[in-house]
């Protein structure tokens, strides 16, 4: 009898595990996958044959599924919906499923063809990992709500190697004896890393929403590539649910060598030291260029960050960092605890440091040098937030929004400067600010994939918050007063995109004078993922107008670089109010070289910026283009690589007007509706 309730709750548990997205064993069915290994590149004598093969089968690819399109109009209207946890997954488009099977297919039968690429074909390709596409949601589903308040059992991990298996589908393996090796020399994720991740223990009552945030928050690791929670009723009991926890870790090392004949450096990372979620960074330099404040060689350097997240089950993460570089010397300890999710009560920060800079002083004068000068400090750093429930409205907006109130103290003592007046240097003055802010907060997600990511889950946070801040600041000169606003609001709009505005205001206030304020307005838009047959779009748009008021001298704007006109620099490009305009679009194609995805983009960047007293539409308007080529293996711990090819066609003080760039880009998180650390509002 016992025998036949466990079998049972198995099938009933299975049955649930489905419904979820998750699969299991009693599924019996396994996906296949597909990548492409470097060793096919390597077939010299079909090496062009292969590459035109592949850009036929694309191009095939696309132009049937338009005419599948245009012969089946309702076929897009024709929609399955899959429910998960604070998600529902709607217009699942099996044409670009399809498309990319074809693609494959095609790709497979021309390999299959030859003796020698038959005998590789098992080592390079499998069949494609079929991952379906949803458009976004504006208003996700809760599967998970009709189990609140019931009682938590039993909490099960399961832990996932970086190759093979999902977290939808963990019965998926390795492709070949790569991603095998790499598994096999992999530590994973040590079991009580994770528990002491969750928000919730044995016995509690089960909030769905915090299911939702707990999810997010493993995301948030550095260590882990995706993670789902699932909760699982019991047949025969029904005020008791138990709980799956399924994880997939990051292959966690990783690192880069980069150099020329007279510099160079190596980078190490790990980002789970053991399976303990550790964080350990290391960078050993050497440049003989010439120092210009010692008239010597730069020499050697060394940088090194030991990071550990969650100590114990706080959620305080504690931070150690040393650098010893010619420019850059810093000895800093910090602890933060980050207000995860809404429902968080407590958080701050603390820092203490030593720091030692060299700066240039850019006169605004465009054709005339910089001065390089030295300047050190030690910083303390202290900030304590609470938020408060509200107690009126709707549940959704009892379990979402809050009243957060918060306080911050920060001191600066300078002991190497250059020479500090009242009327000069006065960055560099020894000062003490208290700050005071008090704010509505409130914030939900759901997830999408592909906005800066490879595939990923990437959790994108929709809702609004509004700040007000206060303070006063003590100087070597005196006093002044502080105040500050901030306002933001996000939505996804169906068949739109997503749009966030913000607005941002503050100054300091000395005998009813303005100083080091700011005006900061910003737009950020990114469309949904539009598909043109095995490839996915997506457009982003960014609008940002700043403007100072009452800048100190040596105070400025820059929009070159990643500040707006990507990929050059410029004395042009300075200014005290500027609007800039970022248009690009990434085209994410099929093409999955061992791991690594390939998505391609092209951009248009244009600014205007001007002094003061220069109205602004009224000065040059500089521009960029340009197109390039990312690459990325979300199992993997490195940044995107990229490759851009620029053109600025109208950019004074630059040596050349095309420019090409190879760099890493770090991971991408989209901009929270959290309120953080009271501060003054930056000028950049």
């Amino acid at each position: 009898m016992h025998l036949k309730e466990d079998e049972k709750r198995k099938n009933s548990n299975c049955r649930v595990k489905a419904q979820a997205g998750i699969r299991t064993a009693c599924e019996g069915m396994r996906m296949k996958a597909i990548e492409i290994g470097p060793a096919a590149f390597f077939l010299r004598p079909s090496f062009i044959k292969k590459i035109l093969f592949l850009s036929v089968a694309l191009f095939l690819s696309i132009y049937n599924t338009k005419a599948q399109q245009k012969n089946n109009p309702q076929k897009d209207s024709a929609a399955s919906t899959i429910t998960g946890d604070n998600q529902t997954l709607q217009e699942i488009r099996h044409d670009r499923i399809d498309s990319s099977q074809k693609f494959y297919e095609k790709l497979k039968k021309k390999f299959l063809s030859r003796r020698i690429t038959r005998q590789l074909y098992p080592l390079l390709f499998r069949e494609p990992y079929r991952k379906p596409v949803a458009m976004t949601p504006e208003k996700p589903k809760d599967p998970y709500r009709a189990y609140n308040n019931r009682f938590i059992g039993n909490i099960q991990v399961k832990k996932l190697d970086p190759f093979g298996p999902r977290v939808n589908d963990t019965l998926r393996q390795a492709a070949n004896w790569p991603e095998r090796f790499a598994n096999s020399l992999h530590v994973t994720t040590r079991e009580f890393v994770i528990k002491r991740s969750l928000l919730f223990e044995k016995g509690d009552r089960l909030n769905s929403s915090q299911i939702s945030d707990n999810e997010r928050i493993l995301r948030l690791t550095p260590y882990l590539t995706d993670a789902r929670i699932y909760v699982l009723p019991r047949r025969n009991d029904r005020d008791t649910v138990d709980i799956l926890v399924v994880t997939q870790d990051v292959l966690s090392t990783s690192g880069g060598i980069s150099g020329d004949f007279r510099s160079g450096r190596i980078d190490l990372y790990e980002n789970n030291f053991f399976g303990f979620g550790h964080e350990f960074r290391t960078r050993t330099s050497y440049s003989s260029k010439l120092d210009p404040l010692k008239n010597r060689s730069q020499g050697w350097g060394f940088r090194g960050l030991y990071r550990i997240p969650f100590i114990g089950k706080t959620f305080i993460t504690g931070e150690a960092e040393y650098i010893n570089e010619w420019n850059n010397d810093r000895k800093a300890l910090l602890l933060r605890r980050d207000f995860l999710t809404p429902s968080t009560k407590y958080a701050g920060g603390l820092e203490m440091s030593r720091n030692r800079l060299l700066a240039q002083a850019y006169p605004l004068i465009k054709d005339s040098s910089s001065v390089l000068y030295s300047y050190s400090y030690n910083l303390a750093d202290l900030w304590l937030g609470r938020s408060f429930r509200f107690r009126f409205g709707n549940e959704r907006f009892r379990e979402r929004a809050r009243l957060i109130v918060a306080g911050r103290t920060t001191g600066y003592n300078y002991f190497e400067r250059p020479i500090v007046r009242e009327d000069t240097n006065r960055l560099y003055q020894n000062r003490f600010l208290n700050l005071l802010s008090i704010g509505f907060s409130s914030r939900s997600y759901f997830r999408d994939v592909q906005i800066y990511g490879f595939g990923r889950t990437e959790d994108v946070p929709y809702g609004g918050l509004f700040s007000l801040t206060g303070g006063l600041e003590r100087t070597e000169f005196g006093f002044r007063y502080y105040t500050a606003a901030k306002a933001s609001l996000g939505r996804y709009y169906s068949g739109f995109g997503y749009l966030v505005a913000s607005a941002n205001v503050g100054s300091f206030v000395r005998s009813g004078h303005w100083e080091q304020g700011v005006l900061r307005a910003d737009f950020n838009y990114f469309s949904r993922l539009i598909e043109l047959g095995a490839i996915q779009i997506r457009q982003f748009i960014d609008l940002r107008y700043t403007r100072g008021v009452g800048r100190f001298d040596q105070e400025f704007i820059d929009i070159g670089s990643r500040n707006g006109i990507r990929g050059v620099g410029s004395a042009a490009l300075r200014g005290a109010k500027s609007l800039v305009l970022n248009l690009e679009t990434v085209a994410f194609t099929p093409l999955n070289i061992l791991g690594f995805q390939i998505a391609t983009f092209a951009y248009t960047d244009l600014g205007f910026i001007t002094q003061s007293k220069v109205k602004l539409l009224r000065g040059q308007l500089f521009s960029g283009f340009g197109l390039g080529i990312r690459v990325r293996n979300e199992n993997l711990a490195f940044n995107t690589f990229q490759f851009r090819l620029g053109i600025y066609p109208n950019i004074p003080y630059v040596s050349s007007p095309i420019r090409t760039d190879f760099s890493g880009i770090p991971r991408t998180r989209l901009t929270d509706f959290t309120i953080t650390a009271p501060e003054v509002i930056p000028f950049r």
